[in-house]
């Protein structure tokens, strides 16, 4: 199978693109290249702009694309011309969607109100009523230009997906991504805080919250799956590891694979702890978890990378970063 991968040169992408060809697919990662590629060995690289649907039609067709894997689809506008491409090309369309669609994480950002749901998100559960969650928000994701993010929101690219099928579209929603080359830093608040001999200072109002998360590899394999199974078609999965942790626990569980036994201090929010800023800018009493089970019964996903490797890999490049 060929596999096409849109916006696929970073973070995500690179790993994906990685995982597909590992398994033996063909992979096409389409960009505009204005900044240095590094892909894997056999990867091709096609140059055009996200916006061009007539290019990427194009594109799929020449190279007989069965899926495309769209990383970057933030606005409906900017991901209409690429799911129209995939329709044109009779190709699967597989979105790239968040946890941010769930109900809790409007609560999150304290920008409404709805009930705490306390157990992890399954596909059916309620989705968020506020629209274009970025909008006045200072908290953004890294690298992304502030005018996209305005009209970041991932529910109605889903629901134009779903609705014209691309033939018969699928929507991953992940959730927080680590590993090395992650732009997030999903865990330098603890990495970067440890040291030996000193007791780890965290935000007691940060210390209880419940997030999920995976490890790189671990999302490219789940991507790679619903690319090349058939039964994926017009499915929505959550992809996230099967246990959650409070922050507490994951300091504790970084703290011991970096060899440090330090004791974990709770204070107050003057004392400046870890996760002191998220505490700040979120109301934390929602988490933000997802039930993964669906994907590991329907596609048979498993994580390929053991998680202390997984973190060992993450810290390891976290330090390094100074």
């Amino acid at each position: 199978m060929t596999i096409a991968i849109i916006s696929g040169t970073g973070f995500l992408g690179t790993a994906t693109a990685r995982r597909l060809s590992e398994r033996g697919h063909d992979v096409v990662v389409v960009a505009r290249g204005q900044s240095p590629v590094a892909l894997a060995d056999g990867v091709k690289f096609e140059a055009a702009d996200r916006m061009d649907s007539e290019r990427i039609a194009e594109l799929l067709k020449a190279n007989g694309v069965t899926a495309v894997i769209d990383i970057f689809a933030l606005s409906l506008k900017n991901a209409e011309p690429v799911i129209e491409a995939a329709g044109k090309a009779g190709a699967r369309y597989i979105l790239v969607s968040s946890t941010d669609v769930y109900s809790n994480y409007g609560g999150l950002l304290k920008k409404e109100t709805p009930e705490i749901r306390p157990d992890p998100a399954t596909e059916d559960s309620p989705l968020r009523t506020l629209r274009y969650p970025y909008r006045g928000n200072l908290r953004r994701p890294a690298g992304v230009e502030d005018d996209l993010f305005e009209n970041y929101d991932k529910i109605p690219i889903e629901e134009f997906a779903l609705a014209q099928g691309a033939p018969e579209a699928t929507v991953m929603r992940l959730p927080m991504i680590f590993g090395p080359d992650d732009k997030q830093h999903r865990f330098a608040w603890a990495i970067k805080r440890a040291k030996k001999g000193e007791p780890f200072r965290l935000d007691r109002r940060g210390a209880g919250w419940l997030n999920s998360y995976a490890y790189i590899d671990d999302v490219a394999e789940a991507l790679a799956l619903a690319a090349v199974s058939p039964e994926a078609a017009g499915r929505i999965y959550n992809v996230s590891q099967p246990f959650v942790r409070t922050q507490a626990d994951w300091a504790r569980t970084i703290l011991t694979l970096m060899g440090i036994d330090s004791e974990i201090t709770l204070v107050d929010a003057e004392a400046n702890g870890a996760l002191a800023d998220r505490a700040e800018s979120s109301d934390l009493s929602y988490p933000l978890t997802l039930d993964s089970q669906r994907i590991r019964d329907e596609l048979g996903y498993r994580e390929i990378v053991p998680e202390e490797q997984a973190l060992r890999r993450t810290i390891e490049w976290e330090l390094a970063q100074g």
